[in-house]
């Protein structure tokens, strides 16, 4: 089951109210003391909950991009290592992909379906200094693998309910500290004067 929120600003509302603020953000945008301090950590904290945890509606399946491949023959002289091969002792390096927020498994593709022995295999994930420009890089022994990670979903609606709890109680811990305290009512009357005068201004 999907959570109910559809916007950011759901979510950090969920937040205000655990933590007992009293005013609502229509957008992270919106320019208001409380929509300010969400703004600098939604996103961060966002990734962060989702690498924690190999959340179902977070995982993505992919055949790897392959950049670099070891001699077929290995390192027997003159064939030597050089920066166009994978790095040692690695024999394939693929791409890293760009929505990629944690690797979770690199797998072979089974030669019969279904595979009653799957195994996994090691893979590491590094930065490449002789590509241009440098990049993060997934480095293995398995020709042609499937890649299982974790992505960065931005899209509220399409979270489930138990990654949506966790992701306003991280933002919550992260909040309070400053938007509730001793001057708690000074923002507040900042919040709502900024609020009010941008519905003003929406209304014409």
């Amino acid at each position: 089951m999907t959570s109910s929120v559809t916007s950011p600003a759901d979510v950090i509302n969920v937040a205000l109210r655990r933590i007992g603020y009293k005013l609502r953000v229509g957008n992270l945008y919106e320019g208001s003391f409380a929509a300010k301090q969400a703004l600098d950590i939604y996103a961060q904290t966002r990734d962060e909950i989702l690498r924690q945890d190999d959340w179902g509606f977070a995982e993505r399946n992919i055949n790897m991009t392959l950049l670099k491949q070891a001699p077929v023959n290995g390192y027997i002289p003159p064939v030597t290592w050089t920066p166009v091969y994978p790095a040692l002792p690695w024999l394939f390096e693929y791409v890293y992909p760009d929505d990629c927020l944690k690797v979770r498994a690199v797998k072979s593709v089974p030669l019969f379906i279904p595979n009653f022995d799957p195994q996994p295999n090691v893979f590491s994930v590094e930065n490449d200094n002789a590509l241009a420009p440098p990049a993060k890089v997934v480095l293995c022994n398995v020709p042609n693998p499937v890649m299982v990670y974790t992505g960065q979903i931005t899209d509220p609606s399409t979270w489930e309910a138990d990654f949506v709890e966790a992701l306003c109680a991280a933002l919550g811990r992260r909040l309070a500290p400053v938007l509730v305290g001793l001057d708690v009512a000074k923002m507040e009357a900042s919040d709502e004067g900024a609020s009010t005068a941008m519905a003003e201004a929406e209304e014409g």
